[in-house]
């Protein structure tokens, strides 16, 4: 049977009547917290599906920014959540803060902006997306779902794993002390100085170690490419 693209227009008004809500644009909203680091020392962020950016603030307080976007759980004439309703969850215990939104049904884009003042660890757990970190903590842990990982940072150890996707870590060689990391398929590389081995074959690379520093360098990644860069 034949459709003209009267008829057609005209039985797409009549399902949005039925249901208007299909004819609504995912619904966006961002919101914003700032938090007097006096009393913390260090930051857990868990967050299921989009990006984080983590960079040095302007201030000395610790700012913690998320744009949510709503997203169809069923089908495409089902109802969107309501992310106007939705805020940052944060959770001290002791000198930690905890970071996470409560809800699956939305994507998250985060930007946490850390102090002058350097935290004992920032801790990332991310299901989905791309990470990007270039304030400095003592530690950095990251644990990556899937999603590129890039780290740039001055100083402080730095702990990644990531299931899918490429690592990417620089850092000055006098603050790198042994330098770990393994692939399982993918390949491992090295730029700048460095007294250590760098092994690839068809299973994956490996690269062992040590800069001129104290800090631990670590990267783990199960799928994916990874790129150790020590400067001077």
């Amino acid at each position: 049977m034949r459709i003209t693209t009267s008829l057609a227009f005209a039985l797409l008004t009549a399902v949005m009547a039925l249901h208007p809500v299909a004819a609504v644009a995912a619904g966006e909203a961002t919101k914003t917290q700032t938090f007097d680091v006096q009393s913390i020392n260090s930051l857990i962020l868990k967050a299921g599906v989009g990006d984080v950016r983590v960079e040095p603030s302007t201030d000395d307080r610790l700012e913690a920014r998320v744009t949510l976007r709503a997203k169809r759980m069923t089908g495409f004439f089902s109802s969107l959540p309501d992310v106007s309703k939705l805020e940052i969850s944060a959770t001290t215990r002791g000198d930690q803060l905890e970071l996470d939104i409560d809800s699956d049904t939305v994507e998250e884009r985060w930007e946490l902006r850390l102090p002058a003042k350097l935290l004992s660890a920032v801790e990332l757990k991310v299901g989905v997306g791309d990470v990007k970190i270039v304030a400095p903590a003592k530690r950095i842990e990251v644990d990556l779902g899937v999603g590129d990982l890039t780290v740039d940072v001055a100083t402080g150890s730095i702990v990644s794993k990531v299931g899918v996707g490429d690592i990417r870590i620089k850092t000055p060689l006098a603050n790198a002390g042994a330098v770990e990391s393994r692939t399982g398929v993918g390949d491992v590389s090295l730029r700048g100085f460095f007294d250590g081995t760098v092994r690839n074959a068809a299973a994956g690379g490996r690269v062992n170690g040590k800069g001129r520093g104290q800090q631990p360098i670590e990267a783990t990644a199960g799928v994916g490419d990874i790129t150790i860069e020590l400067t001077e």
